[in-house]
């Protein structure tokens, strides 16, 4: 009896330590999975959702709309500044006529652009061969021609050949010592500055028969016109080398130095009021 329950004790302890590792092993196999199963569900998740997201970039990316997108969409700092209304230019620019650079009358009205100095050099070499100057030549040389004043050639028909010569001679050394020289270095405007019929005619001719001695800076500004007076004076020194010899001193040369300055005088009356003469003779429309 005994011996046969000590059988049975045994039999079922050694049944209980065949079963204790196998119950074991498979309790942890379980956790294992259960702490697998939990640690891969977020995973798979995130993973997941990061993959969808390269999908789509990649997508974007090849997809030849969103390069066009991208290419023509235009950036905030390439955006065109706002533009400024047409209307105020065109007024602007329509209130005023833009006088030729090369003329030396400036009419009413007229824009006269700024002069540099190799500008003003070519301003007085045109105006050696313009039609107001050849003008004067004629006018003076026939002046002095008919009363017989210096230079004193005579009044035969050599002598007024004579006289216009000299007066070539001293219109050109004029022009071209006031323009081209002493402008330049003065900074001054050698161009005549019409007032128009919105002033009277006394003041118009008081105005114009006073530029001999007044005139412009480059700056706009009234100034003592030193280049026509610098200019004449010279022009005037160096008629002693072709007057003849009883015209070659200091009271002669005084003399030919006012002449010079009337005639200027004289010039600038015609300029003031030109274009009205033009207008009235119908040679040129009214502004």
């Amino acid at each position: 009896m005994t011996s046969l329950f000590l059988q049975r004790f045994l039999k079922s302890s050694s049944l209980l330590l065949i079963a204790t590792p196998v119950l074991l092993v498979s309790a942890s196999t379980a956790s294992a999975q259960d702490s697998a199963s939990r640690s891969f569900a977020p995973q798979t998740s995130s993973t997941f959702q990061a993959r969808s997201t390269s999908m789509q970039e990649l997508a974007l990316a090849t997809s030849p709309f969103a390069a066009s997108v991208r290419n023509d969409a235009p950036e905030a700092e390439a955006l065109p500044d706002a533009p400024e209304p047409a209307g105020y230019r065109s007024e602007t620019r329509s209130s005023a006529h833009i006088a030729p650079l090369y003329t030396k009358d400036i009419w009413a009205g007229w824009q006269a652009q700024p002069l540099r100095p190799r500008d003003k050099v070519v301003l007085g070499l045109r105006d050696l061969y313009s039609l107001g100057n050849f003008g004067a030549m004629f006018a003076s040389s026939g002046f002095s021609h008919l009363t017989n004043g210096q230079p004193n050639f005579g009044t035969d028909r050599g002598a007024y050949g004579q006289r216009l010569g000299a007066a070539a001679l001293r219109e050109t050394s004029q022009g071209l010592l006031t323009d081209s020289v002493f402008a330049p270095i003065l900074h001054q405007d050698p161009r005549y500055y019409v007032l128009g019929p919105q002033y009277g005619i006394v003041h118009r001719t008081l105005y114009a028969i006073t530029r001999p001695l007044v005139t412009r800076s480059d700056s706009g500004r009234q100034t003592v016109n030193g280049s026509l007076l610098l200019g004449y004076g010279a022009a005037a020194v160096l008629t002693n080398a072709y007057y003849p010899a009883i015209n070659r001193n200091a009271r002669d040369t005084a003399i030919t130095f006012g002449d010079s300055l009337g005639g200027s005088a004289l010039g600038a009356v015609v300029s003031e009021f030109a274009e009205q003469v033009l207008v009235a003779v119908h040679l040129r429309r009214p502004e």
